[in-house]
C-alpha cells in the first residue's frame, strides 16, 4: 500500500441527498483518527493542484470521490493517472462503486484507505473525454440533456419523471451509423441503428442489464445496438430488458470493439431538429459526430482486499 500519509477529499455538494454531506465530515474526521492528514475541497482545481504536489514529493495516499460517477470522471480527466482513487458513493446510481463493491460506510471506507488493494481498469474517451462506466446515444441521452436543462441541486429518480415526458414529445429517434475497430484490430462497419449503449462496466440505472458481459479489465468496449426507431419498438426493447431476455431479439446487435466512430446520417445532420446527442456515465457529453476510444488500465482504484465484485 501506498506508504503517503495524505488524503484529498473530492466533495461533490449536488451529489444525492443533503444528508450525505455529513458523512463527508465522519470520514474526513475518521482518518485524521487513524494517524492521516485530510482535507476537503469542492474545488476540483485545488484537487487537481494539490494532488499533483503531494504525489511529487510521495505524501500522497489516494484522492477520494465523494459524489455520484460524474465525480468520479471529472477527477479522472482531471488527475495523473498513478494517482489512487477510492470511491465513497454518495450520487444517485452510484453504477461504478457498485460495480467494485464499495458502500458510504465510514468505517469501510477508512480501512480500505488504510488497507485496500489498487486495481487497474480501462477507460474511454470521447472525443478527447474520459468515461468509465457507460456511454450511449438516442432518446436515453436526451433525458439526460433534459434533465441537465432543469437540474437544482440534489436529484432522485423520481426527478426524471419530467425530462423522460419532455423527451417522450420532442426527439425523434433519428438514424445513427456506427463504424468501429474490432478486437482483431479490423475495421468494420455495423450500419445503422436508432439506439446505442457503449459499456466498459457492465452497469446502468435501476440495474438494468444490458450487457452482464462488459469487463472493464479487458481492453474492450462491448457496444449494444437496438436497431428500431419509435416509442412502440422502445417500449418493448425495455420489456425485454426488465426479464435479461434482450438479446434474444430480433433487431439487437452486440460486438466488441477497441474504437468506434458514432454519426448522424445525412438526413440527422448536426443543428437540424433531429440532432443526436449523447451521455456519459449520466451526464450530457454534447451531440453527435463522436469518436470513442479505450485506454487500457488508464485507472486505479482503490478497493476493499475482501470486498466481492457486484456485477
Amino acid at each position: 500500500m501506498n506508504a503517503g500519509t495524505h488524503v484529498l477529499i473530492a466533495a461533490n455538494p449536488k451529489s444525492g441527498a443533503a444528508s450525505n454531506q455529513q458523512k463527508v465530515t465522519e470520514l474526513c474526521e475518521s482518518l485524521r483518527a487513524a494517524g492521516l492528514t485530510c482535507e476537503t475541497s469542492s474545488s476540483l482545481s485545488h484537487i487537481q493542484t494539490e494532488s499533483r504536489r503531494l504525489n511529487d514529493h510521495g505524501m500522497l495516499r489516494a484522492v477520494v470521490a465523494a459524489g455520484g460517477d460524474g465525480t468520479v470522471d471529472a477527477l479522472v480527466n482531471l488527475l495523473d493517472p498513478a494517482i489512487r482513487i477510492l470511491i465513497f458513493p454518495l450520487g444517485t446510481e452510484n453504477l461504478l462503486a457498485k460495480h467494485w463493491g464499495l458502500t458510504n460506510d465510514v468505517r469501510s471506507a477508512c480501512r480500505t484507505i488504510q488497507h485496500g488493494v489498487p486495481v487497474s481498469m480501462d477507460v474511454g474517451s470521447a472525443n478527447g473525454k474520459l468515461f468509465l462506466v457507460m456511454l450511449s446515444c438516442g432518446f436515453d441521452a436526451e433525458v439526460v440533456r433534459q434533465m441537465h436543462a432543469v437540474r437544482r441541486g440534489h436529484i432522485n429518480r423520481w426527478s426524471y419523471t419530467g425530462p423522460i415526458l419532455r423527451a417522450l414529445g420532442k426527439y425523434r429517434f433519428p438514424q445513427i451509423s456506427v463504424k468501429g475497430i474490432g478486437q482483431d484490430d479490423v475495421e468494420v462497419d455495423l450500419g445503422t441503428t436508432a439506439w446505442a449503449f457503449l459499456f466498459n462496466v457492465p452497469r446502468y440505472a435501476a440495474n438494468l442489464q444490458f450487457c452482464p458481459q462488459a469487463n472493464p479489465t479487458d481492453g474492450l468496449l462491448d457496444l449494444c445496438l437496438f436497431r428500431n426507431s419509435g416509442i412502440l419498438p422502445g417500449t418493448y426493447y425495455l420489456s425485454q430488458l426488465w426479464i435479461n431476455r434482450h438479446q434474444q431479439m430480433r433487431g439487437f446487435s452486440h460486438v466488441r470493439l477497441r474504437s468506434l466512430e458514432l454519426a448522424p446520417i445525412a438526413s440527422s445532420a448536426v443543428g437540424s431538429k433531429n440532432e443526436i446527442p449523447f451521455q456519459i456515465d449520466g451526464d450530457p457529453g454534447g451531440v453527435l459526430p463522436i469518436r470513442v476510444e479505450l485506454l487500457p488500465s488508464r485507472l486505479t482504484l482503490l478497493i476493499d482486499s475482501q470486498s466481492k465484485l457486484s456485477c
